[in-house]
């Protein structure tokens, strides 16, 4: 109903006009509608505006609907450079009045009309004599106006003039429109295409971990048989010389595993776990794997401490946090010639020194400094550091996590993080996290000091490597093996003579029957059947998601004898609930 009143308008007010008149209007209109980038827009109504109303200045008003406010868009006249980013209350001033209302104002002499407010020609010291403004109108909503200013011949503004330029702005409101709808499309096109990026990433992300994990699961097994079989010949053997080289084998294949721990600690994602860590060799992955990103103009120079004291870390999260202090030295070199300088050491707070990081208490401390030579910052940035979404780099520049979520990984892990900067002097990043107490040494163990027995296990895993050294290892130890390779086969085995099993060792990750899934099945043939489960996969099973009641203990790879002897027996020992 509004529409057809407002064409009906149109035409009327059309009709009205000469043929002059009529060929301006359309000239001005095809101007307007040329272009859909709305700076240009909005410059070419202005300039527009001078020519269908005759006047020396024009401004276009925009209604923010947030605070509903006119916002001066693009003015045009003596003082047009004084007008940006000059704002008034809807309602206020001549133009407020036109927007509030919805209908023109022509005013002969503003010095005799209440509504007229003089603060902006106080400011900019122009002299405003009359003014003609028309309401820009969306389907009847007002969206702002358009304000021209003293006639350029000195006359007043006219019935023809409100005419001419009421009829001229309802082009405007398409040409405005049109160029929004065009920035929302090209910025909803460039937010699919950021989207269909993330999105690509994140498969790439989610290939990648599956890929790292089903690699680790093989590996892990391999690296069981040699660590098992080693271990073997290490408890059996009475010659020193060959206790050494194997004791040379069983650390190399403790290094292959960290090599694994740390490929899926940055591929996996698993924020909450911690587990013991030794700090000099968390840091120097981080430094080592950094590296790669570090262009020829930077150097890492690093003193680590050689006390390679414990942590209590998620490995992911602490590297995390780490390669981003290092983003940030880097790129605060840019382009120049720097150094990033890495030192670690082992620190004792007293009391007093603890007071003076939040949340700390006396107590022994890994501290690890970080040191670029780059620009450095000032007092102001350094107090936002921490805060979320604070960043000093250029928009659309990639920012990571920011020092924020490292502030909370640091604090996550019993620590305390802190900075010191200055302009071109370069800045300091500090972080404490407490340090575990160092374990005792290893004992010597040897097969009379292992627990065995003569009871009969079945080990279940689809790995025949895997397979072959838990029975070797088994009957070490003196207990009777049966093995499968398949949990299908291993069902029927138990089925067969249920009361002949002691217990069942098998693995979780295997094809047509899950660990967890075997041990109900089998618990449902004899309800109190022992059931140890396995696995390279750190996160495939924890307590939250698996029945005690069915399942008696969790071992992860690569199993060790040490770990396997003792398991065994503390669930063979440990007597079935009435």
């Amino acid at each position: 109903m509004n529409s057809t009143k407002n064409e009906l308008d149109s035409r009327r007010h059309m009709a009205k006009l000469n043929d002059d008149d009529l060929m301006a209007l359309m000239e001005s209109g095809s101007l307007i509608h040329s272009s859909l980038d709305s700076q240009e827009v909005f410059s070419m109504i202005m300039e527009n505006t001078n020519k269908v109303a005759g006047s020396v200045a024009s401004t276009l008003f925009l209604l923010d609907e947030d605070t509903e406010e006119l916002v001066f868009c693009t003015p045009t006249g003596p003082i047009a450079d004084k007008l940006t980013d000059q704002r008034i209350k809807k309602g206020e001033g001549i133009a407020g009045w036109v927007v509030d209302q919805g209908k023109p104002a022509i005013v002969g002499d503003v010095k005799e009309d209440p509504r007229f407010f003089g603060g902006i020609d106080d400011s900019t010291g122009f002299q405003t004599k009359s003014v003609l403004c028309v309401p820009l109108l969306l389907q009847g909503k007002p969206i702002g106006a358009i304000e021209a200013i003293n006639k350029a011949d000195g006359s007043q503004f006219t019935e023809k003039d409100a005419l001419m330029l009421s009829t001229f702005a309802e082009q405007t409101v398409m040409a405005i429109e049109n160029a929004r709808l065009h920035e929302a499309l090209e910025h909803q096109y460039k937010e699919t295409l950021r989207l269909q990026d993330c999105l690509t990433q994140a498969e790439k992300s989610l290939a990648l971990e599956k890929l790292s994990a089903g690699i680790a699961h093989d590996f892990k097994n391999i690296l069981n048989a040699i660590s098992g079989f080693a271990e073997i010949v290490h408890l059996e053997t009475s010659d020193d010389k060959t206790r050494e080289d194997i004791g040379e084998v069983l650390k190399a294949t403790g290094s292959a595993m960290d090599l694994v721990e740390q490929i899926l600690a940055f591929t996996q994602q698993s924020p909450h776990r911690k587990t013991t860590v030794k700090s000099k060799k968390c840091f120097k992955q981080a430094i080592k794997l950094f590296r790669i990103f570090l262009p020829q103009n930077i150097q890492i120079h690093e003193n680590l401490s050689f006390d390679d004291g414990p942590l209590h870390a998620n490995s992911t999260q602490l590297h995390h946090a780490i390669t981003h202090i290092f983003k940030n030295a880097r790129d605060a070199i840019d382009q120049d010639q720097g150094v990033i300088s890495v030192e670690s050491t082992v620190v004792q707070l007293d009391k007093l020194e603890a007071s003076l990081h939040t949340g700390l208490k006396p107590d022994s401390y890994i501290k690890l400094a970080i040191t670029d030579d780059g620009c450095g910052m000032d007092q102001e940035t350094l107090g936002q550091a921490f805060d979320p979404y604070f960043t000093t780099k250029k928009r659309l520049v990639g920012t990571g996590m920011g020092l924020s979520a490292v502030h909370g990984i640091v604090k996550d892990h019993g620590g305390d993080i802190s900075i010191t900067s200055e302009p071109d002097k370069g800045t300091t990043v500090e972080i404490l996290l407490p340090r575990q107490e160092v374990q005792p040494a290893a004992r010597v163990l040897s097969l009379d000091t292992l627990p065995g027995g003569i009871e009969h296990i079945l080990v279940v895993d689809d790995e025949r490597i895997m397979a072959n050294t838990l029975q070797k290892m088994l009957q070490s130890l003196g207990y009777r093996v049966t093995i499968s390779n398949s949990s299908t086969e291993a069902l029927e085995i138990f089925e067969s003579n249920p009361e002949d099993v002691d217990l069942v060792l098998t693995d979780w990750a295997m094809p047509a029957i899950t660990g967890d899934r075997l041990a109900e099945k089998m618990l449902a043939v004899k309800a109190d059947t022992k059931v140890i489960l396995f696995s390279a996969f750190d996160d495939g099973i924890t307590k939250e998601n698996y029945d005690p009641k069915s399942i008696r203990r969790v071992l992860k790879k690569p199993i060790s004898m040490e770990v396997l002897a003792f398991t065994l027996r503390q669930v063979l020992d440990t007597p079935n609930a009435a």
